[in-house]
């Protein structure tokens, strides 16, 4: 009897396989990272074709092989089509992705993560917010939620109001990330609080961030 899997999530990873197949990583909410093989999705007018791209978000239905799993259906439900003519997002959303298969494990719960995810996808298309700020918030967040946050007494000297963001970062919702009206030195300072965590917390080369810091 064959089994299969339904997941919710979004594709982070994707490969050439063979002549006509790909293989992709998708985070899910519940299962954590799967990668999966498309059978046929290279080939031209393929059903699978779009449902194999990076930042695809969607439900998966998944067949359970003896060490694998295949793609039977997919019902997606945001293309972010964006990055598909906007280069600049295109280059921010791959770093969200190399950073979010980092941080990810196949089997755990990440629910919060994929949601941060989308978050921040959604972020990069919205007009009135720049990317520097997406970016920062993403990484504020993520390393929040992924329990490494390093307090910034260990970083430098901040204002009082920088206390209260970094406050609020702790404590609100993914939904209410971007909420707030930033100015350009408030901005600064927590460009720099995060890079500051991501250099003492991510021990990886991110080609996706060398990739973005010549785009910009």
């Amino acid at each position: 009897m064959q089994e299969f899997l339904k997941v919710t999530g979004m594709v982070i990873k994707t490969f050439p396989q063979g002549e006509y197949d790909r293989r992709i990583t998708i985070l899910t909410k519940d299962q954590g990272k799967i990668t999966a093989f498309v059978k046929g999705a290279r080939r031209q007018g393929s059903r699978f074709c779009a449902s194999s791209d990076l930042f695809v978000f969607g439900d998966f239905d998944l067949y359970v092989g003896k060490d694998s799993y295949t793609v039977q259906n997919c019902e997606i439900h945001n293309y972010f089509e964006f990055t598909r003519t906007d280069m600049e997002a295109a280059y921010y959303g791959m770093y969200f992705l190399e950073l979010a298969d980092y941080y990810s494990a196949e089997g755990n719960e990440e629910a919060l993560l994929l949601l941060l995810l989308y978050r921040a996808m959604q972020g990069l298309k919205t007009p009135n917010i720049p990317n520097r700020v997406v970016r920062t918030v993403f990484e504020l967040k993520l390393f929040i939620i992924e329990g490494e946050f390093i307090p910034i007494d260990r970083i430098g000297l901040f204002s009082d109001e920088i206390y209260k963001i970094i406050d609020f970062y702790m404590n609100c919702t993914i939904e209410k990330l971007y909420g707030l009206s930033l100015g350009d030195e408030i901005i600064d300072n927590l460009e720099k609080i995060a890079i500051y965590q991501r250099k003492h917390l991510v021990d990886k080369k991110l080609n996706s961030l060398d990739m973005l810091e010549m785009m910009i």
